[in-house]
Parts: C-alpha cells; structure tokens; sequence
C-alpha cells in the first residue's frame, strides 16, 4: 500500500501549466487595479473649493482648517488668502487687466482641497460638504459634483464588465489546470485500480495526489506572482513609470488573491481528477 506515497506527476508540465495560466490572471487583475487608480486620480484632481465670507476672522480660519486635516476624506487643504488669489489671477490674465480693476479684489478668502481618490463618492462628498456648510464662516462651495457622478456611472459599468471577463478567465484558468492534473493523474491509473484491488480506500488513495495538486498551485502561483512583479517593475524602469501602482497596498492583496487561487485551484482540480479514476472497472481505464 505504499506504492502512491510519493505520486511522481509530470510535475514540470503541471506546474508550468498554472504559471502561464495564473500570470494570465494577474496580468488582468493588474489592469483592473490601474485602471482604478488612473480613475482615482482623475477624482482627486477635482478641485474642490471652500469659500469664505470676507469677514471671516484668521481664528476662524485656522479652526476650520485644522478641522478639515482631521477628516479622512481629505489629502490635503491649501489655503489661498485673497492676495494670493489675486496674484494667482494676476500671473494668468495679466497685470494690464488687474489694473483696469481700479485696486477692487473680488477674491474672497478660500480653503483649497484634494479630496482622496480611494474615498471619494457623490455620497461621500454630499456629507462632508453638508458638514462644511455648518460653519458659518463658510459662504460656499465649489466642487464639480456632475463630473464625479459621471464618473461613477462609468466605472460601475467598467467594474460589471471587469467582474464578467474575470469570472470567465477564472474559469478558463481553471479548466487548463484541472485538464493539466487529470493528464497528470491518467498516467497513474493502473497504479491507483491496483491500489484499490489490494483494499486501499479512496480517502488514502486521493491524499498524496491532492497535496501535490496544492503544492503545484502554490508553487505555482508564488512564481507566477514573482514573474508579474518583475515584470512591472522592468516596465517601470525602462518603459513607463508605475509609481503608483507599485507602491499601492491593493497590488499586495491581488498577488495575495493570486497565491489563494493557485492553492485552491491545484486542490480542487487534484481532487476531481483523482476521483475521475476511482471505481472504476479495468476496461473502463485501460
């Protein structure tokens, strides 16, 4: 009974096989992530403006800037005093235009936010400018709410049709690893029938198939992983630079994602394969 302790599968086949197959995925699971971050960052580009009434006091001011750090949805807060907004239309338009202004300022007082893309939504935003607007020192504010909701409607079409296509290459992938391990297995079969002949039971023999099919799958996948990181990081040096998407913690979850799938996958398609060829007359696996 101990001739399938140590199953000798076409390990470089199989293993190789769910290397391509889970560098597929992660290829397409890294796309997702960019293309999130590229709409991140196209949120967080939005201005958004708090204006001030001209007789708000500097301890005013400083209170509600300092209460604008705290919150979670903001990256950071600029002050622009109306001298400094004057200036900056100044540079822009030019100073012979500024003059003919005859020393008015219409620029009031202003807070000057980036808001964090990961966190910007029309919900979020709505409440936290409902909660700007319970200062009194506040006027207004300047922020283009139909662009972001515009956005929203595209990237929950884009996300419905990145989870279909990433369903079916979860599947794919799934079908080429579970065909890989079965070919695997099939070569063993007279092995297994005689295993059974001699009294071993189902549970003994699958055990030392299915702890290589998840050895293969998390060997798999952690090289797999190593080849997707190496190769951003080449494209980032030498091609187009990917700061962003390197030093995201969401690149670390899907590469972890990627490790769980390639374990569970090698288990599951060990286990079904194995049980493909148990029971089963000679003539039937001949």
């Amino acid at each position: 009974m101990g001739l399938l302790r140590g199953p000798r599968l076409p390990f470089n086949h199989a293993l190789l096989s769910i290397v391509l197959a889970l560098f597929v995925l992660g290829i397409y699971g890294t796309f997702l992530l960019g293309g999130r971050l590229i709409l991140e960052s196209a949120r967080e580009n939005l201005r958004y403006r708090i204006l001030l009434y001209p007789t708000a006091d500097a301890q005013s001011i400083e209170a509600l800037g300092q209460w604008l750090r705290q919150q979670s949805l903001v990256r950071e807060v600029q002050y622009i005093s109306p001298d400094e907004a004057l200036s900056d239309f100044a540079r822009r338009v030019g100073d012979d235009f500024v003059r003919t202004m005859e020393g008015i300022n219409p620029f009031p007082p202003m807070f000057q936010l980036r808001l964090r893309g990961e966190l910007i939504s029309t919900d979020s935003v709505k409440l936290f400018s409902s909660r700007v607007l319970e200062w009194e020192i506040v006027r207004e504010i300047d922020y283009p709410l139909e662009t972001l909701t515009a956005f929203e409607a595209r990237a929950k079409l884009i996300g419905w049709l990145g989870l279909g296509v990433g369903l079916v290459l979860v599947v794919a992938v799934y079908l080429l690893i579970f065909s890989t391990v079965r070919l695997a297995i099939f070569s063993r079969r007279l092995e297994i029938r005689t295993m059974e002949l001699v009294g071993a039971t189902a549970a003994y023999i699958e055990q030392p198939f299915i702890w290589v099919g998840l050895f293969q799958g998390v060997i798999g996948a952690l090289i797999a992983v190593s080849l997707l990181h190496v190769g951003l990081m080449m494209i980032d040096r030498y091609l187009l630079p990917l700061p962003n998407l390197l030093q995201d913690m969401r690149l670390g979850f899907v590469y972890g994602v990627l490790t769980l799938l390639g374990a569970l996958m090698g288990f599951l398609a060990s286990k079904m394969a194995i049980r493909r060829f148990l029971h089963q007359t000679l003539e039937k696996i001949v």
